[in-house]
């Protein structure tokens, strides 16, 4: 994950991660993929909202329904205001816009029903 590859070197500069432009400055990292990333990789947010989604997902298939890419929303944007609060970045937005949030929400839902197709979520 880029940020904690950045936050944990002592030695980093704050062009590693922020880039300059026409009117002040911006992230030089994909967001999306960095949250993807942490709501798989932190425990806490991984146990409080990433995985009760994909039970829900999980359940919806199981009764031969079909799971919106919606049903990860709130996991995303709560799991957003985490990643904010642990990498306080001021180039960071203070929440997703829609477009990001169905963006993040579609990669989760690709790779979840891909891993149930797998076997990964098998008891």
């Amino acid at each position: 994950m880029r940020i904690n590859e950045l936050l944990e070197n002592k030695h980093f500069k704050e062009d590693d991660f922020v880039q300059k432009n026409g009117e002040g400055r911006e992230i030089n990292f994909d967001l999306a993929e960095d949250l993807i990333h942490f709501m798989n990789q932190d425990d806490d947010v991984y146990r409080r909202h990433t995985y009760p989604a994909i039970a829900n997902c999980m359940d919806k298939l199981e009764s031969k329904r079909d799971p919106s890419i919606n049903i990860f929303k709130p996991a995303v944007e709560n799991s957003y205001k985490l990643y904010v609060k642990k990498f306080p970045i001021r180039e960071l937005p203070d929440s997703l816009d829609e477009e990001m949030c169905k963006q993040i929400c579609e990669k989760i839902h690709e790779d979840v029903i891909q891993h149930i197709n797998d076997g990964k979520y098998k008891e």
